[in-house]
């Protein structure tokens, strides 16, 4: 039986003896390995706002990463709030080991800089050892309304090992009263919000240190807040000049916006600029040879649905085909007539009715209506531009495709910036601007010009002022009719159907009248409605029915681990 005891006591004796040896090699292994042991940042703010930093790193080489030395990333450009760049400085003032100088060297890396610690071609030898590194940096502090501030990333997130410990001091440039400085600070991988950390404010400045050690990528960022006026912050001047440094895609742009406003405003003073008006006189018929179509196309010096519309309704009027309107939606008829028609006119019809007698004007038709326009655009533009009025639209070329090309090209380099983006915007808005502004009539469409305009006063005048014309036409509805197209080219058929009012109202029921090319709703008692729905319903029903189907659209703070200036990591290499 004793024997037996001592058997049972020997086996546990030896379970137990197994179990503290594995617990102590544990503990060996871990306490050999790689780490930083502690990671303290003394930092000195100057009155002019630079920064100088002396970093302590006190850590555990065993050869495995820590080979020659270490290297420490420093981030030198960030985004602010409108993603914009901004660019602050590193410089190494000096770099120890063991308190002694020791090699190093930097290579740009990503969006910041690697200083490498260490000779290359000679081996460290394991075990501890404490690195200083000191550097100053600029543009760090930010300037509020209320409070100045430092926003410090110390430790950075992005070292290869844990840190057993982290601590800061930060310096202000001149006593301020600890009461007057604020602390706050955040602990943990990127975005945590975690505070396991002890700190106060004193006279002058703060102290803080971590209550826990940190992971790999894990780290330590402090916000310290002063009173306004200690540090010197810079003047508009000043962050002008360095947003057009950090950001050269937006001095380009800015540049490209300056010398295509020059260069556009130079060519529209120079061929841009209209003549001048004549002494305009009412005229109580339009310019002989000029359709309403032509009459805006000319006048607008351009195309558009209303050039269109008035043109059917013209063909309509003149007896060449029928409108009828059923719920919105308006079907053309072809009709003979001997009415004489324009040459934009001939084209229009033809195309209008190539397939056939009748055409509806909806989507489903969109490639015979968008033809017809096609071919009553052509018309019009070899008949009357160049003669009447230039768009002078090849002269922004020169300014144009120069800006285009620079923009892809600030693209391929990725340099463009959203301050960039926006500044193109406005070159293309400004292209556009001038692009209708560079448009102008010749001495010849001008005199014309001044005839329509003279002609859509007689069209437009109220029923008030009839007096103050001499031998007016008298009103008829063959008179109303024959130049509703005309008051529908030059925008004023509602008030050209006002005038005709009361003469559809003496008129009465008995006379039954209608226009013989409209079948549709059609109150005499309304004429103003009728023009209105003639001139606004036709005019949309041409643009739809003119682009293709599916062609449009039915669809209608605080800090953190990680941010902040400072930053980056290390490991070893």
């Amino acid at each position: 039986m004793s024997v037996a005891r001592r058997k049972c006591s020997s086996t546990d004796m030896g379970r137990w003896l197994g179990a503290i040896l594995f617990t102590l090699l544990c503990a060996a292994g871990a306490a050999a390995k790689e780490r930083i042991l502690s990671f303290h940042s003394a930092i000195d703010i100057a009155a002019n706002g630079a920064v100088t930093v002396t970093e302590t790193l006190r850590v555990r080489a065993e050869g495995h990463q820590i080979k020659r030395g270490i290297y420490r990333d420093f981030p030198t450009t960030y985004s602010d709030r409108y993603g914009n760049r901004h660019q602050v400085s590193f410089a190494i003032l000096e770099v120890r080991r063991d308190g002694t100088a020791e090699p190093w060297h930097r290579r740009k890396r990503g969006s910041g800089v690697r200083i490498y610690i260490g000779d290359a071609n000679v081996g460290l030898n394991p075990g501890e050892h404490t690195y200083s590194l000191r550097y100053r940096s600029d543009r760090q502090i930010g300037f509020f309304a209320s409070h100045d501030e430092l926003y410090w990333n110390v430790t950075g997130n992005g070292w290869a090992f844990p840190i057993d410990s982290a601590s800061a001091t930060v310096r202000l440039p001149e006593p301020v009263a600890a009461a007057d400085i604020t602390l706050d600070a955040f602990t943990g991988s990127t975005g945590a919000r975690e505070r396991a950390w002890r700190g106060r404010s004193i006279d002058g400045g703060i102290e803080i240190h971590t209550t826990r050690p940190l992971a790999p990528r894990e780290g330590l960022t402090l916000v310290m807040g002063w009173p306004r006026g200690v540090v010197d912050a810079p003047g508009p001047g000043q962050r002008l000049a360095w947003l057009l440094a950090d950001n050269f895609g937006l001095l380009v742009a800015l540049l490209a916006l300056a010398g295509s406003a020059i260069y556009l405003f130079a060519m529209w003073s120079r061929h841009g600029r209209d003549p001048a008006r004549g002494v305009i006189f009412p005229h109580y018929e339009p310019p002989a040879e000029y359709s309403p179509a032509s009459a805006r196309y000319i006048r607008r010096m351009g195309y558009d649905n209303r050039v269109f519309a008035a043109a059917v309704l013209n063909l309509a009027v003149k007896g060449h085909l029928d409108i009828s309107c059923r719920e919105q939606e308006y079907t053309l008829t072809r009709k003979s007539s001997q009415a004489p028609l324009a040459p934009g006119e001939q084209a229009l019809l033809r195309r209008l009715f190539a397939d056939g007698d009748s055409l509806r004007l909806d989507n489903a038709n969109h490639v015979a209506v968008g033809a017809a326009r096609s071919a009553h655009k052509l018309a019009l533009e070899r008949d009357y531009r160049g003669r009447y009025f230039k768009t002078n639209g090849i002269l922004l070329l020169p300014s144009f495709v120069p800006s285009v090309l620079l923009f892809g090209l600030l693209i391929a380099i990725a340099r463009m910036v959203p301050g960039a983006l926006a500044v193109f915007a406005l070159i293309l808005l400004l292209h556009l601007l001038f692009l209708r502004l560079m448009r102008a009539p010749s001495p010849h469409g001008r005199r014309l010009m001044d005839k329509l305009e003279g002609f859509r006063q007689y069209l437009d005048v109220a029923e008030r002022d009839d007096l103050a014309l001499r031998n007016p036409p008298q009103k008829t509805p063959e008179l109303f009719e024959r130049y509703l197209p005309y008051a529908l080219a030059l925008g004023v058929e509602q008030a050209w159907a006002e005038q005709f009012s009361e003469v559809f109202a003496r008129m009465g029921e008995q006379a039954g009248y209608q226009p013989q090319w409209y079948h549709g709703n059609f109150q005499r008692a309304n004429m103003a409605g009728f023009a209105r729905d003639v001139g606004s319903s036709l005019s949309s029903a041409i643009s739809s029915a003119a682009s293709p189907p599916g062609s449009s659209s039915g669809a209608g703070g605080g800090g953190f681990s990680g941010g902040g200036g400072g930053g980056g990591g290390g490991g070893g290499w």
